[in-house]
């Protein structure tokens, strides 16, 4: 609060980037009953100035609650779970200097551009649910709302302020001064790219492809840092050129691959040939994942509930949770859509299977965060049941077959 109060002495814009939506408002109700507090709500907006009048004829136009309560004192929230009209309102109003303060999430640091003369980051931690746990925001977030302070035209000079905790100050100040490096991450997916190589025939053994990973950024990276992939000095000094790692983690992801039936590997000769269903996972940007999960699962003669759930169980919605502003809506969608959902709406396993039926049926949402996220259940949608279709069809059984080619053709 101080720093805006700072910012707003010198009448300079000010953006403050939270990390929920939740916290958006929070945020601008918290700053909005300090200025009521201290009696200093004339540094935010001057009473029966042009911009209390404009603030005020805005406001009944105003759907969202939180902005609502908060736009007449000069301060404003935006995040992607606004309407259209009251995002597209707040980035009009921040443009023309009539909102003050502006509480946003990183969508637009990313998505708009509404420079100011100054930015705070409030914390730097964000929950994770891939991996369950609290992490630090990656550099790019972070660089990228630093970047929207300093207006051009307007400003010669930016203020960025970081909040967070003192153990992390040291990383902060490396990666504002450019001093971090960039690292691969080729490990986590190199099982998938091993994959579309071998379909392609570009990599046809074990020893093509560790000659393939030697023209990757991985190697560049290994040899400069083995220690941060998991090689000991000793190894890199014996094997300069890193072969030894390269052949290991090409066997690894290889494996992989033969557990989840998409090549056959020979461990005698290294000989790596595409399998039908490997060739389907590359056409359609399938992970090794899910398509272990649907050759695993998939029968002849499924249900149509049996089909959804197993769709909704695929890894590229494994980021997808249920808020809990969400559950009433969800809770109600899954009385309204035409296939019964076994699971707990509260499941996200469930959020994606009425989602997905909500976008066939033609439901209309009223929750955006909802929207949104149908529409990426649905983009993702349409290649996943086509490659449903290609198994079944591969594997000559009719009745999935039919069925899988139905829901293609409606998501489409």
């Amino acid at each position: 609060y101080d720093k805006c109060c700072i910012q707003r002495r010198n009448s300079n814009p000010l953006l403050i980037f939270v990390h929920s939506r939740a916290e958006c408002g929070k945020t601008a109700k918290a700053l909005r009953d300090l200025a009521l507090e201290r009696e200093e709500l004339g540094l935010f907006v001057r009473e029966g100035g042009a911009t209390h009048e404009i603030l005020a004829e805005e406001l009944p136009g105003v759907k969202n609650g939180d902005l609502r309560d908060v736009l007449q004192y000069g301060f404003a929230i935006h995040h992607a779970g606004m309407g259209r009209t009251d995002r597209e309102l707040v980035e009009d109003l921040f443009a023309d200097r009539h909102i003050a303060v502006l509480v946003c999430t990183a969508t637009l640091a990313w998505g708009v551009n509404l420079p100011a003369h100054a930015v705070i980051i409030k914390g730097t931690q964000i929950y994770n649910p891939t991996k369950g746990k609290w992490c630090e925001l990656s550099p790019l977030d972070v660089l990228q709302m630093l970047g929207r302070a300093g207006r051009p035209q307007y400003d010669t000079e930016g203020e960025g302020l970081i909040m967070t905790n003192h153990s992390k100050l040291q990383y902060y100040l490396s990666l504002t001064n450019q001093q971090l490096p960039i690292e691969s991450q080729l490990i986590k997916c190199l099982a998938d790219h091993l994959n579309a190589e071998v379909v392609l025939n570009s990599i046809q053994s074990l020893e093509e492809g560790v000659d393939w990973l030697r023209y990757s950024f991985l190697q560049v990276r290994m040899s400069l840092h083995p220690t941060l992939y998991g090689i000991s000095e000793a190894l890199a000094k014996e094997d300069p050129e890193l072969i030894q790692r390269r052949r290991d983690l090409i066997h690894t992801a290889a494996t992989r691959l033969e557990t989840s039936n998409l090549v056959r590997y020979d461990r005698r000769s290294g000989s790596l040939q595409s399998t039908p269903l490997g060739r389907v996972a590359s056409h359609f940007y399938i992970s090794h994942a899910s398509m272990a999960l649907y050759s695993r699962h998939l029968r002849p003669n499924m249900s149509d509930i049996e089909l959804l759930r197993l769709f909704s169980l695929s890894g590229e919605f494994a980021h997808i949770t249920v808020r809990e502003d969400e559950k009433l809506e969800l809770v109600k969608l899954s009385q309204k859509v035409p296939i019964p959902v076994k699971e707990s709406p509260g499941e996200p396993s469930a959020k994606v299977n009425i989602l997905l039926q909500a976008y066939i049926s033609k439901l209309n949402l009223e929750g955006f965060a909802l929207v949104s996220d149908m529409a990426f259940v649905q983009q993702s949608a349409a290649r996943i049941m086509r490659a449903l279709f290609e198994i079944a069809l591969k594997r000559k059984w009719s009745e999935i077959t039919k069925l899988t080619l139905d829901f293609a053709n409606m998501i489409a």
